[in-house]
């Protein structure tokens, strides 16, 4: 792989303009974004073949789709020329491996400030479905951004942990003193696997030098130093808590990384905590399997024992990049030849013993232990299983109905549904759907089949109970529609044409429709949504030709209109619609009308109409956009393939995936 020289361009979007760190994976560059207007990090990797640009591939999806405030998003990912590419935020400032060098080691409460912050990230990584390991925890790794966060960056090597997939290139990404045993070879990594360098990196803040390497520990060569012997005013639980962690053994460490952040600071929590092995290693064990550690310290060992050193193991990849001591010795003793017959009769050796140990009689358990059923895999549900709700003609081809459907993410990275459920019937076309913040209530629009002369009207189905009949919540003259639900629960917006005026005005009510209150009174007002928190009722504004935010403020009732972008009246947003707030109320994603075209877009609620970022650059109908629960996907309606459809995307706009591909029409998804 050639270093990617200044000015270069990937992908007519993202020019390099000066390394920013080189090793054995790759390299990192700084590069200007031309299409978001700002610098980005782009992290390039050799690809080892066919299999490792699917498993990028495949993790780069997973990669894309998180937010957290201490970690980067990942904005881009392809594959050019044999290179593996991530597109990631550029987080100035200095990492802590440069200011370890500055300053020395690091104040006791400022290290347990910044363990708290990349123990958050992690513990967010590892809840993923699969979990996301990061691989590389490390000073280096961490940078502080400009309100002095730890922000854990380089996702290079991070990758999906699956049950049955081992570390396919585990020597090529550790780092000696941060890696655990089971990161070298071929072992198979997981939360344990970044427990473990988290531990090392808090060890390394504090005392200013790494811990020993942890083969040499597996192999009897190194001993660790017990932290507070390099680090006087260490609090003896704090070196107990790093001791746990930092076990050759997985399932000596604690069950999980927020374990190991609650007992560096509560000596009372590492005094009650147990420490159960992972389910794998325990599983591994019952099966009379040897870890991986294992496997490898005594490959290592027998090599050392036979005259080889103990690199044979390494010497079998195509080009290692990091090597102990020990390891170049042993590649300048041993030919790869006899180097991989050395490694052969050791591992032999091991299975023959393994072997005998199976069919021995055992000593100490009277029965054998049953072997477990392999486990039903649970889908990888999108927003935590709430169903997305929207529109289709796909029953009778010319009425639209309510339907509903799960969405998942396979461990392919493929996204599938469920079959989707009718949940409307009868006459009449209903549109624009939206589920109560517990699921079970329904709000649609359709045209009053009692009353046809009081036009459209927002009725309400209670799904909690089935065969239950839409009840008529509005009654007003003229057309009722837009209903929204407030994040509590206890109010619905939406709005009339024609009671009093011939515009769009809004009104808030009880859930059952009682209570009306108009709020509109010198405007055409439309499509409102709460903020999370419900200090904010955002809403689209028409005036002299051109549609706009504005907002209402719960501390006045939402009683006053006021600007959204408080720099010009229109606003700098575009023609706007159908603004929909992040569940975390920092982004807003919403339509703009460009000529005969509409695009989502996003921008950030802070900025108050600053710059807008475009998530479909198509030049189709794309709409109503709609965020998951999770906050972590965006679905949204398209005719890019012909018809309607429903898609869904990252907040970024990567992985735009239809959905639905449906014969008929599928319309204003809403989670």
């Amino acid at each position: 792989m050639e270093d990617l020289a200044p000015d270069t361009i990937l992908r007519d979007r993202y020019r390099i303009l000066r390394p920013l760190g080189k090793g054995g994976m790759g390299a990192v560059y700084l590069a200007h974004d031309a299409a978001l207007d700002q610098q980005v990090a782009v992290k390039c990797n050799h690809t080892l073949n066919d299999q490792a640009t699917e498993q990028f591939m495949r993790e780069a999806r997973l990669l894309a789709s998180l937010r957290h405030a201490n970690l980067p998003r990942v904005i881009d990912y392809f594959v050019l020329e044999g290179d593996q590419f991530l597109v990631m935020d550029y987080i100035p400032g200095d990492d802590l491996e440069s200011i370890l060098q500055k300053e020395g080691p690091q104040p006791l409460e400022k290290v347990l400030n910044w363990v708290a912050q990349i123990g958050s990230a992690l513990v967010y990584l590892h809840s993923q479905q699969p979990p996301v390991i990061h691989r590389d925890i490390k000073p280096a790794n961490i940078k502080l951004n400009e309100k002095g966060e730890a922000v854990l960056v380089d996702f290079g090597i991070a990758k999906a942990a699956e049950s049955t997939q081992a570390t396919a290139t585990g020597a090529w990404g550790y780092t000696p003193g941060f890696a655990p045993p089971e990161q070298y070879g071929s072992g198979r990594t997981g939360p344990y696997t970044d427990q473990y360098a988290l531990a090392a990196t808090i060890y390394t803040l504090l005392t200013g030098q790494r811990p020993a390497d942890s083969v040499q520990r597996a192999t009897q060569q190194a001993v660790l130093t017990p932290m507070n012997l390099l680090r006087k005013d260490a609090p003896l639980h704090l070196q107990r808590s790093l001791d746990i962690a930092l076990s050759i053994r997985p399932e000596e460490r604690f069950q999980s990384v927020q374990d190991l952040v609650q007992a560096l600071r509560d000596p009372a929590y590492l005094a009650q905590k147990t420490t159960p092995a992972p389910a794998t290693v325990q599983a591994a064990a019952r099966r009379g399997k040897f870890p991986v550690w294992g496997i490898i310290a005594l490959a290592l060992i027998g090599m050392a024992v036979l005259g080889g050193g103990a690199a044979a193991l390494f010497l079998l990849r195509e080009k290692p990049v990091q090597e102990s001591p020990v390891v170049a010795t042993a590649a300048a003793e041993l030919s790869p030849e006899a180097a991989e017959t050395l490694v052969g009769s050791v591992l032999q050796t091991l299975e023959l013993t393994q072997t005998a140990a199976e069919i021995a009689p055992p000593t100490k358990e009277p029965t054998d232990v049953p072997p477990t059923a392999e486990p039903t895999r649970t889908p990888n549900w999108i927003g935590n299983g709430r169903p997305l709700v929207f529109v289709s003609d796909r029953e009778d081809g010319k009425t639209l109905q309510v339907w509903a459907m799960k969405v998942a993410l396979n461990d392919e990275g493929v996204f599938v549904t469920d079959d989707p459920v009718q949940l409307t019937q009868g006459e009449g076309d209903k549109t624009q759907p939206v589920l109560s913040p517990d699921g079970k209530r329904l709000l649609f629009v359709m045209n009053d089949q009692l009353v046809k002369e009081n036009g459209k009207e927002v009725f309400l189905l209670n799904l909690a109970h089935e065969g239950q009949t839409p009840v008529n919540l509005t009654r007003m003259k003229g057309d009722d529609t837009d209903p929204a639900w407030s994040p509590d629960g206890q109010r619905i917006a939406f709005v009339n044409k024609g009671r009093f005026v011939d515009v769009h005005q809004i009104y808030l009510a009880r859930p059952d429709g009682g209570e009306p209150k108009r709020l509109s009174i010198d405007f055409d007002e439309s499509q409102p949504t709460w903020s999370t928190d419900m200090e904010w009722l955002l809403y689209t504004i028409t005036a002299q030709g051109h549609s706009y935010f504005f907002l209402r403020n719960q501390k006045l009732n939402y009683a006053n209109p006021e600007q959204f972008d408080l720099t010009t009246f229109f606003g700098r947003l575009g023609e706007t619609y159908h603004p929909k707030f992040s569940p975390d109320g920092k982004y807003i994603a919403y339509t703009r009308l460009n000529g005969n075209a509409r695009q989502i877009y996003s921008v950030e609620f802070e900025s108050r109409g600053g710059k807008a970022t475009l998530l479909t650059p198509n030049n189709f109908q794309e709409e109503h956009p709609a965020w998951s629960p999770d906050g972590q996907w965006i679905s949204f309606s398209s005719a890019r393939e012909g018809k309607a459809d429903i898609f869904i995307m990252t907040p970024t706009g990567l992985l735009q995936t239809n959905l639905t591909n449906s014969p008929g029409r599928d319309l204003q998804p809403s989670w």
